[in-house]
């Protein structure tokens, strides 16, 4: 009796970064529409929302081709030490990328002057004191229609909880990481969570920038603190499981506060 054919694998590089790229793909067509305020009344609602089908879209997509390729990554079970520890990286993270939005709406930020350094005016919102009261992925617009209202909430969650933290963890601080550390033989020959003062200096700010400027400073914060846990624990499902509870909170707040511009 012949054993059945094992179906080949596309190259490490291929299968660590083809979710993060279609997932900013996705994003990238997200940008050829306007924003909801944007557009005059009685637009069809997949162009004036067009997050509503896009983001969804996204996350099946994505999830696909990382169920496809599953068994090419690095994502093994964990202690219960090492998970209670990156879920507590998770919700200080989290917690720090929050709060200076909170503070903002305490100490009234926009009627502080804004000085001039060296030339620039500068802008508190640097330093993520902005409102997050506006424009986001607002789920309400369907809360008329109980179906769609619960499918909507529930894709959400499932690309902030499941599909963002697999695939940008695959693509941060699997191949980006082992590829600025140890730059002379391919990634997935170095071992996850080697220490590489490059690789920190490098991933850090590239996160950052992947993110609005209001999140810059929460990101930094953010992505330092993975990155310690990427190198304690070795592991990249730790670094998985701190981006989820991350992502689950700020999820839970969101839908708690209505903040919809951190979504």
């Amino acid at each position: 009796m012949s054993t059945p054919a094992i179906r080949r694998l596309p190259s490490p590089s291929v299968t660590h970064t083809a979710p993060f790229l279609v997932f900013m793909c996705f994003l990238a067509l997200k940008g050829f529409f306007k924003s909801p305020g944007e557009y005059p009344p009685g637009t069809p609602w997949w162009m004036a929302h067009s997050e509503q089908w896009i983001y969804p879209l996204q996350t099946v997509t994505c999830l696909a081709l990382i169920a496809l390729w599953w068994r090419a990554y690095p994502i093994h079970r964990i202690s219960m030490k090492t998970a209670l520890l990156a879920a507590v990286v998770g919700a200080v993270g989290i917690a720090l990328w929050i709060l200076p939005s909170i503070l903002r709406d305490l100490w009234n930020v926009p009627a502080w002057r804004q000085p001039e350094i060296l030339g620039v005016k500068w802008n508190w919102e640097w330093l993520g004191l902005a409102s997050r009261g506006g424009e986001g992925f607002n789920p309400t617009l369907w809360q008329d229609q109980p179906g769609i209202y619960c499918g909507t909430v529930i894709m959400r969650f499932v690309r902030m909880t499941v599909a963002v933290p697999i695939l940008e963890e695959l693509f941060w601080r699997s191949f980006l990481w082992r590829t600025i550390a140890d730059p002379y033989r391919d990634f997935h020959l170095s071992p996850i969570g080697q220490w590489s003062g490059r690789a920190l200096a490098i991933t850090v700010p590239l996160f950052a920038l992947a993110h609005q400027p209001a999140d810059y400073l929460g990101a930094v914060i953010w992505a330092l603190l993975i990155s310690w846990v990427l190198v304690r624990t070795k592991s990249l499902t730790a670094c998985i499981v701190v981006h989820a509870v991350s992502n689950l909170l700020l999820g839970i707040y969101v839908m708690t506060t209505r903040q919809w511009g951190f979504w």
